[in-house]
């Protein structure tokens, strides 16, 4: 059996990670999905920094739905940055370390489509083989008796709390 997991370029403790969540307007970017929180977290020798984090206007009406999951509001939306009004920061932020999302395809799709929508040239994942490190994949081979991998499921296992469920700074942080 042949593994997809890279070896990192240097030993974890040595690593630098950007942990990334978006929280979106559903659940497609295909399907005219849109980021309206983005939040990197840096981990680096044990020890958490703010990366980046952001509310952004997503240009469009947020879903009842996405309301009651986020708590994230039209209101709180209004008159925040652009996608790509963030780019520069975001971008910075995530040339901080290896690209690490729990779910990474998910959010990396999203700002691969963001950044398509905004005319800019696609964030570099820093990741072994140039692809995101994603968490699920991870939990899957370390914790192969945990049957469940969401984010919530994942972290209970772990012994973390996140009081700021579905928001993106503190789904970073967890």
């Amino acid at each position: 059996m042949t593994s997809n997991l890279a070896a990192p370029p240097l030993p974890l403790e040595h690593s630098r990670f950007a942990v990334v969540d978006v929280e979106t307007t559903g659940g497609r970017a295909q399907r005219g999905g849109r980021i309206l929180e983005v939040a990197v977290a840096i981990l680096e020798a044990g020890t958490v920094h703010l990366g980046f984090t952001s509310l952004l206007d997503p240009g469009t009406a947020i879903p009842p739905w996405v309301v009651r999951l986020t708590g994230i509001t039209d209101a709180m939306v209004a008159g925040r940055p652009r996608f790509v009004d963030v780019v520069p920061g975001l971008g910075h932020a995530l040339d901080a370390g290896v690209f690490v999302a729990h779910n990474a395809r998910f959010d990396w799709r999203f700002l691969e489509a963001e950044c398509t929508a905004a005319g800019v040239p696609p964030l570099s994942p820093l990741s072994p083989g140039g692809k995101p490190l994603c968490t699920v994949r991870l939990t899957r081979r370390l914790v192969p008796e945990l049957r469940r991998r969401g984010l919530d499921q994942v972290a209970a296992f772990f012994g973390i709390e996140n009081p700021a469920r579905h928001r993106a700074f503190g789904d970073a942080l967890a």
